[in-house]
């Protein structure tokens, strides 16, 4: 797999090829999961959430970009920085919704959907948009806990869930299986 990193961005996103958009909380393990899916350190991953601040663009088999979003929710940053993160998914989001081929919606497997989340799915099937749940850390999940997330998962969505875990590599086959498809 060839990969590579394009850019930062926070507007003038590139539309050429097909956009693979990563969301999820801050801390959900989005730069992680990239990482483990291309088998390089590309994306950039922080022990503080919240790190990531601008739509990360990578490119892959110069053929599609992997998009690494912001987080929401966990971060320990002001306000008005929150809502400029917001401006940003929004207008990256409405700029580029032709251009976004699927999003995966990463949510922590310990966690489990928070109202945050619920608001992404919302706005994911408002938008009309192509998305997969991704379970993300279930190497740190008890089988009760991922049972009970799974669950929950399915009274907000019937979109297909991935059991994931980027330091034992679970779930690649099956990502990779979407994002190619």
């Amino acid at each position: 797999m060839n990969v590579r990193f394009v850019g930062s961005f926070k507007s003038d996103f590139l539309k050429d090829k097909p956009h693979i958009v990563f969301v999820g909380r801050s801390n959900a393990g989005k730069s992680s999961l990239i990482n483990m899916l291309v088998n390089r350190k590309v994306a950039y991953v922080s022990k503080e959430p919240g790190r990531t601040r601008f739509i990360n663009l990578f490119e892959l088999d110069r053929k599609l970009y992997i998009a690494d979003a912001p987080g929401y929710g966990f971060a320990k940053v002001s306000k008005a920085e929150q809502e400029n993160w917001k401006k940003l998914m929004e207008n990256y989001f409405f700029e580029c919704k032709d251009a976004i081929s699927k999003v995966f919606l990463l949510i922590d497997s310990v966690v489990g959907p928070t109202e945050l989340d619920k608001m992404m799915i919302s706005w994911l099937e408002h938008l009309n948009l192509r998305y997969t749940v991704v379970l993300t850390k279930i190497d740190k999940a008890s089988q009760r806990e991922i049972a009970q997330t799974v669950s929950k998962l399915k009274t907000l969505t019937d979109r297909p869930i991935v059991l994931t875990s980027s330091k034992e590599g679970r779930g690649k086959r099956e990502l990779l299986s979407f994002v190619f498809a």
